[in-house]
């Protein structure tokens, strides 16, 4: 048995239109903010609008032709499950969400420590070793060598200004 893809069109353009409304918002919203704080969102955001339009058109290009591809049943997205597509459709608003509470290192890390995990990757200690490498490298190379203080988050700030008080 095989699953027709053409039939999904509709939620293609549709989740389409959320990601791409999404990355527009991350560029504008990053608008009057200074620039080392705007580096972060402009290239992301940008960066998701190129793939997002890209994307639009590659499903305009395929939509138009009659013989679309059928998914057969051993290909991954016909095992899909509900978990899998909760994953792929909430990680970017969990992500902003842990992003803008404890900041980058956290966020960063929760991110690719779960997300692969709850999209059934299985091997765990190139899992480990891959997120941790990434955030270290990331960590000391946007401070130190882009001099742009990556950001602590609302409960990482709260942190560091009760422990200010209570050093001083």
């Amino acid at each position: 048995m095989s699953t027709d893809c053409r039939r999904y069109w509709r939620e293609e353009f549709f989740l389409i239109a959320i990601l791409l409304s999404f990355f527009v918002a991350i560029v504008a919203l990053s608008y009057h903010v200074p620039l080392d704080a705007r580096l972060f969102p402009v290239v992301i955001g940008s960066a998701g609008i190129l793939l997002t339009i890209g994307l639009a058109v590659e499903q305009m290009r395929g939509r138009g032709a009659d013989d679309a591809p059928v998914v057969g049943e051993d290909d991954a997205t016909a095992r899909a499950d509900w978990p899998r597509y909760a994953t792929a459709l909430l990680s970017a608003p969990a992500f902003g969400l842990l992003f803008w509470l404890f900041g980058f290192i956290i966020a960063s890390l929760a991110a690719m420590l779960l997300m692969p995990m709850l999209m059934g990757y299985a091997n765990r200690r190139h899992l480990i070793a891959t997120a941790l490498l990434t955030v270290v490298t990331l960590a000391l190379i946007g401070p130190y060598l882009l001099n742009v203080d990556l950001p602590h988050g609302i409960v990482g700030d709260w942190l560091i200004d009760t422990l200010a008080l209570r050093a001083s």
